[in-house]
């Protein structure tokens, strides 16, 4: 492993600790989280069920915020007075200017040390910037150099599938992301909806399932496994969930074992970026095609 590259990302990755760890990831920025009048760093000072339970309280939906410049020059200055290149996998640049902030840190890190940040956008979140990230860190102790991990990465980016299933409609209603009368309509209709962002970075919704909770979450997870059975490298799926439901997550578990061609799961509950538009329930399947 190279001690001059330096491998991050931000919470909207859904990675933890135990994550970072096992993959050699090195370090996490946290985004901000307003709850009411204060706020918080994304898993290290609030967690999704502080989220619902606010939620549930206050009828309001916690807010997210973008990394400054500031912060993220402040982030990455300890690794550049060790004299270290940093790649950052960096979340989607249109959900968040967290990106463009990345870019003008890395400017500032440049001109006052001499050493690199190259972030990459990865027009993506949750388990497919995850996979990027991880993807990252195994070039690197592979001893590929910085700008060259970068570029792979970059080159990575058409080839991961973000396809995830809301756990309802009433936090995309209350955040202001469908009308109240669509959620009413949704929930009346037991319909949920999948999302899928593509690889420019653009959200749309392909598909919706109906049923109940449990019915939905195994019909979503049928469309992802045929998709994965026609496309996947195989190497690794990462599931990601926001409500820590044993049962559930049992059954993701269950399901991926019977399908049997995945080399590595990777388990993570999200972080609070994902909870707080998904809400309660939100589950994915995240994969990367061969290519």
């Amino acid at each position: 492993m190279s001690s001059k590259v330096i491998i991050t990302t931000d919470t909207g990755s859904d990675l933890r600790p135990e994550n970072l760890k096992k993959f050699h990831i090195d370090a996490m920025i946290p985004f901000h989280i307003t709850l009411g009048d204060k706020s918080y760093n994304d898993f290290y000072e609030c967690q999704p069920k502080d989220l619902f339970r606010f939620f549930d309280e206050q009828k309001q939906v916690p807010k997210t915020a973008a990394c400054t410049p500031i912060d993220y020059f402040e982030f990455f200055e300890p690794f550049a007075q060790q004299g270290c290149d940093v790649v950052h996998i960096a979340m989607n640049s249109v959900f968040s200017s967290s990106y463009a902030n990345s870019l003008t840190a890395a400017q500032e890190i440049k001109e006052k040390y001499g050493t690199s940040v190259y972030s990459v956008d990865t027009y993506t979140l949750t388990g497919a910037q995850a996979l990027m990230a991880i993807r990252a860190a195994e070039l690197r102790d592979s001893g590929m150099p910085a700008k060259e991990i970068s570029e792979e990465i970059a080159a990575m980016v058409p080839h991961v599938r973000t396809n995830f299933l809301l756990g309802g409609m009433n936090y995309a209603a209350k955040g202001g992301r469908c009308s109240m009368l669509v959620a009413f309509g949704a929930n009346l209709l037991k319909l949920y909806p999948m999302m899928h962002i593509d690889d420019k970075g653009i959200i749309t919704s392909p598909k919706k399932f109906r049923g109940s909770v449990e019915s939905v979450q195994n019909q979503y997870m049928d469309y992802v496994l045929d998709l994965a059975a026609k496309y996947a490298d195989h190497k690794r799926v990462i599931i990601g969930y926001t409500s820590d439901n044993k049962k559930l997550i049992d059954n993701m578990h269950r399901r991926l074992k019977e399908y049997g061609k995945f080399e590595e799961i990777v388990e993570s509950v999200t972080n609070c970026t994902t909870a707080t538009h998904g809400g309660p329930n939100t589950i994915y399947m995240i994969f990367a095609d061969k290519y």
